[in-house]
């Protein structure tokens, strides 16, 4: 059986059935193998892989990973368990070929594609699902804004109308330094909560860079990667992350930032392709695996898409990320009218942090109540300690972009001499 490769559009694939009920969707499989794809109405359009084995009709939900754009990498990844692909084609590829179970619990295995009859019905996932780059271009010019709550009042201006003594370029990297995470940007000290959005008693500001995050997330993927011992010992340290990151979620200390650099390293491609390490994770460490499975990654899902938990109380300190990302004029995938939705949940959900902000600042100074830093380790938690340790003085000076393309290289070299390819 010839498979697919992941440069044909995904609406030439015979098993890709676009809108299809699931009871529509049952009746298609006859024998066990027997497998599609449909696009499920009751989960907003996502992909579902509908496959018939012992007798039953499974259905599994293929989850998409949107990725930050970067040259010469996909918009999203797919993935069912661990793995992570480029492409939905080259998911359903591999599992076919080899064989490989699609789910660990099920054992089930999809081999016989029940082919599409007629023609396609159009649906988002044409759009969203596809690797056609013609389907990634941007419906329109990127306007300038930035990071700092004041660029709000720039949003849809060009670059040369928003000159000024707040201004600084969106690829600067410059600001990233702090004790947790950031500092104040020129201009952001105006009381107006659209121009100066302070969370938690460390002055951050909705002027924080995604720096620290994805610093703080390399850190985590070293601390695995780099971990060349017994199977056993790096299971362990993926155990000992799934504890920080149910340490710090909603309803705990609320640090979801922190949060989002912890899952930013678990969910890093050059960890999450480690199959024996999570097997050996899922084998020793049960508790762990199911709440890293059931309850992070849906949560960390939420809340990229500003749908997640985020009441003081709660949460110390909010999730801004998607926001920062916003401003800082990075598109939004999928089709305009699911793309506009994501942009009206993210600045409703901004509006909403900034009228919380003393609420969370109340909430941080109840959780660090009692806590004295030790005077030896500030140096330790600042941002630009930890881009010294990851790439040295002299890198950490190198522009962000550069720097973080030469990291990812490193990743994947450690990551394929712990488990190489078959």
């Amino acid at each position: 059986m010839k498979m697919p490769q992941d440069g044909e559009d995904l609406a030439s694939q015979p098993w890709y059935h676009g809108p299809l009920a699931r009871q529509k969707a049952e009746a298609l499989l006859q024998q066990d193998g027997d497998f599609l794809v449909r696009a499920s109405g009751s989960r907003g359009g996502h992909p579902v892989l509908t496959c018939r084995w012992r007798g039953s009709a499974l259905h599994f939900e293929v989850l998409r990973v949107v990725l930050r754009p970067r040259p010469g990498r996909p918009p999203a990844l797919f993935q069912l368990e661990d793995e992570r692909f480029p492409s939905l084609p080259a998911l359903v590829r591999s599992y076919v070929t080899n064989q490989r179970p699609l789910s660990q619990a099920t054992g089930a295995v999809a081999s016989r594609p029940v082919t599409r009859q007629g023609p396609l019905r159009r649906s988002f996932s044409e759009d969203t699902l596809t690797d056609s780059p013609a389907r990634r271009e941007p419906f329109r010019t990127r306007k300038w804004s930035d990071s700092q709550p004041a660029g709000l009042e720039h949003m849809g201006q060009s670059r040369q109308d928003c000159s000024g003594p707040g201004h600084r370029s969106p690829g600067s990297d410059q600001g990233s330094e702090g004790s947790h995470g950031g500092r104040f940007w020129p201009g952001a000290g105006d009381a107006s909560p659209r121009a100066s959005l302070e969370v938690g008693t460390a002055g951050e500001t909705l002027a924080l860079r995604l720096c620290r995050q994805e610093a703080l997330a390399l850190a985590g993927a070293v601390a695995v990667l780099g971990c060349a011992g017994p199977l056993e010992e790096r299971a362990t340290v993926l155990r000992g992350l799934v504890e920080l990151a149910l340490a710090l979620r909603p309803g705990a200390a609320g640090d979801l930032p922190g949060l989002a650099a912890v899952m930013g390293a678990l969910l890093m491609p050059q960890v999450s392709r480690l199959e024996r390490t999570w097997r050996q994770l899922r084998q020793s460490h049960t508790e762990a695996a199911v709440a890293f499975e059931q309850e992070l990654k849906p949560l960390m899902r939420a809340l990229d898409e500003s749908v997640g938990p985020c009441e003081p109380g709660e949460v110390a300190l909010p999730h801004v990320a998607p926001l920062v990302r916003l401003l800082e004029g990075e598109e939004l995938p999928g089709p305009p009218d699911e793309s506009c939705e994501q942009l009206l949940r993210t600045l409703s959900g901004g509006r909403r942090m900034a009228r919380d902000a003393p609420k969370f600042r109340e909430v941080a100074v109840q959780r660090l109540r009692g806590f004295r830093l030790n005077p030896e380790l500030r140096e330790v938690l600042t941002t630009s300690f930890v881009r010294r340790l990851l790439w040295g003085s002299r890198g950490a000076e190198a522009p962000l972009a550069e720097r973080l393309k030469k990291f990812q290289r490193v990743l994947s070299i450690l990551s394929q001499r712990l488990e190489p390819d078959d």
